[in-house]
């Protein structure tokens, strides 16, 4: 692993890092803010749902953008944009400030995402091994920064220096910034991938067309459902749990709305973290063992069991101590399992990719437009959904969108072989099948992507 890719990697960390702990704070500002009004939840639905969307948009401009005038360029452009957006944070007195400060930061993420994956793409297009670690890695550390310490570093932060936190945090941004400057080298044109190659200024400035065609092709359809409904899940709790779990909203046949302290709720949050990187990291080594749609029925039954778990501590968590344990070790268990969903997930995405191989790039930048999507939707059903029945409302909306996501699911494991060939779950071998059952024109190279769509059409 060169200097170029170990800069990069923690400078991902630090950015997580960074974005986690404002969004925590966050939270907790709104929280101030409205605690007379009683319209937290509202609130945060409205700012997060700004967030998500200006990151599913921008993904695709920031795509285009890297590919265009160079990776490093826009990466340097999210912890700029992330920085200028929590000093404005620390400073704002009115909602409609901080409604900017979320499209900003959503912007920072935008600009990092599709710029870090493209130049991972770009850095490891000739050793495939090398592509495995370095994009497990980056999971790490992704999952690290955004649901580990950044979430307990930001409890931390507000309680011991309340809004001053946010402009404590501007350093950390200081930092990514000064990682991918001065650690990460611009990948030569020469060295890039067959896909960065061919994304040529003149071919990037045609491609939303074709790029919605191939988002809405028969292979994304079927796959896109169930994991937005999976990414509106966990969407919905990471938004609106702590400022319930918090108490400032109290409802005394409710366990979990009786109140605790941020740095408890940041504590919780790294521990959970913990249990779904450690389940990632299983899931990892058994993934070639298992069809996709079979880790993902496992993942979704899992979802199930965990909401059922959560619903009876809600209700009976106070009435015993091991009664509480016993349901706090199942709900452990149960996030172990759903860990399983991401990979096979992405795999699937993967998979439809081999299909456009002129536009992998644009396949995978599916994911940031999947995560957007979602976490949208989790912000305006979780908001509702809090402010009507509190923790229950959140389980009852979670029931609704995994009843959603199993339909989703079932007509995806009934059609699996039309995204991935039946074949030997290794790189090499499932990538030269899949390729043997496409048409070959024009020297034995692959169809075309333009083809590849048409078809799907």
């Amino acid at each position: 692993m060169n200097r170029s890719i170990a800069s990069m990697l923690l400078a991902t960390f630090v950015l997580r890092i960074s974005t986690a702990v404002t969004g925590v704070m966050l939270v907790f500002l709104v929280d101030e803010m409205t605690r007379h009004r009683g319209t937290g939840p509202g609130v945060i639905s409205l700012l997060t749902g700004g967030f998500y969307a200006t990151e599913l948009t921008g993904a695709i401009v920031f795509g285009v953008l890297a590919d265009r005038y160079g990776r490093k360029v826009i990466m340097l452009l999210g912890p700029i944009f992330g920085g200028v957006a929590v000093f404005m944070t620390g400073l704002a007195t009115h909602m409609p400030v901080l409604f900017v400060t979320r499209l900003l930061e959503g912007s920072s993420t935008a600009a990092s995402i599709p710029s870090t994956l493209g130049f991972i793409a770009a850095e490891t297009a000739q050793d495939e091994r090398l592509r495995g670690r370095v994009v497990s890695l980056f999971e790490f550390v992704s999952l690290g920064g955004m649901l580990a310490v950044g979430p307990a570093l930001g409890g931390v932060l507000w309680d011991a220096f309340g809004r001053t936190a946010f402009f404590l945090n501007c350093f950390s941004y200081l930092a990514a910034l000064c990682l991918y400057a001065y650690g990460v080298s611009e990948v030569p044109r020469d060295r890039r991938s067959e896909i960065s190659a061919a994304a040529t200024p003149v071919r990037a400035s045609i491609e939303l067309s074709r790029y919605w065609k191939i988002a809405t092709s028969r292979k994304v359809l079927l796959f896109a459902p169930t994991w937005l409904a999976i990414n509106a899940i966990l969407g919905l709790w990471a938004l609106q749990a702590p400022l319930l779990l918090k108490g400032n909203i109290r409802d005394p046949s409710q366990f979990l709305m009786q109140g605790v302290s941020a740095t408890t709720i940041g504590i919780g949050e790294t521990v959970l973290a913990v249990v779904f990187g450690a389940g990632l990291l299983f899931w990892g080594t058994v993934y070639a063992r298992f069809r996709r749609t079979t880790m993902l029925l496992m993942g979704v039954g899992a979802f199930v069991l965990v909401g059922i778990d959560v619903a009876a501590v809600n209700h009976l968590g106070g009435t015993s101590t091991a009664l509480l344990g016993a349901l706090g070790a199942v709900a452990v268990v149960g996030l172990f399992v759903m860990s399983g969903a991401t990979p096979a997930a992405l795999g699937l995405l993967a998979d439809v990719s081999e299909g456009f191989e002129e536009d992998r790039s644009a396949i995978m930048g599916l994911y940031s437009v999947f995560l957007g999507l979602g976490q949208v939707l989790g912000a305006v059903v979780g908001g509702l959904a809090a402010s009507w029945k509190g923790i229950d409302g959140l389980i009852l909306a979670t029931a609704c969108l995994l009843a959603v996501g199993i339909v989703a699911l079932v007509n995806l494991r009934a059609h699996e072989g039309a995204i991935r060939p039946n074949t030997v779950d290794t790189p090499g071998s499932m990538r030269d099948s899949i390729r043997a059952t496409l048409p070959l024109a024009g020297g034995g190279r692959p169809r075309s992507s333009e083809a590849a769509v048409e078809d799907e059409q």
